[in-house]
């Protein structure tokens, strides 16, 4: 990949961070002004809505045949399922909702951190291969010489 490429790709999963984030803020928020039936249904509804985004993309990766694109939608179908499952997690376990989501939404941003960072690393040391062209120019099979009797 060419240093332009690997700075896009890593700039997607920082702004996926920051979305991700803004997502349970508003959810927060969502919570704290309406009451609990209509949040169970909103949150029912957002889930559906996350989860068909989610289906989008996997078979727009599936039909460009991209890796990339079908890890995203993979993570957006995380999201949509764990969006689903936040009101039965919060009741059975008694967690704090606003507390939960805060948690929830550090949790995802830590994984899309790591995430670039482990691919930055990756990409980077196989960009700076490329830039080396010392292994085409030295054999690195070594060669065998058989001993030679002297003659005195």
């Amino acid at each position: 990949m060419k240093k332009k490429e690997i700075n896009k790709y890593l700039y997607v999963n920082i702004l996926l961070a920051v979305i991700i984030m803004i997502y349970f803020i508003i959810i927060n928020f969502v919570y704290k002004k309406i009451e609990k039936e209509s949040m169970i249904l909103g949150l029912k509804i957002l889930s559906g809505i996350v989860l068909s985004l989610g289906i989008i993309f996997l078979e727009i990766a599936y039909k460009k045949d991209s890796g990339k694109l079908g890890i995203y939608a993979i993570e957006i179908l995380v999201l949509a399922g764990f969006t689903l499952s936040i009101e039965y997690v919060v009741e059975s376990q008694k967690f704090n909702f606003q507390s939960y989501i805060v948690i929830s939404s550090y949790v995802f941003s830590i994984y899309y951190i790591l995430k670039t960072i482990v691919l930055y690393t990756k990409e980077r040391r196989e960009y700076l291969k490329t830039l080396s062209d010392v292994r085409e120019i030295v054999d690195i099979k070594p060669t065998k010489k058989e001993s030679e009797k002297r003659n005195k």
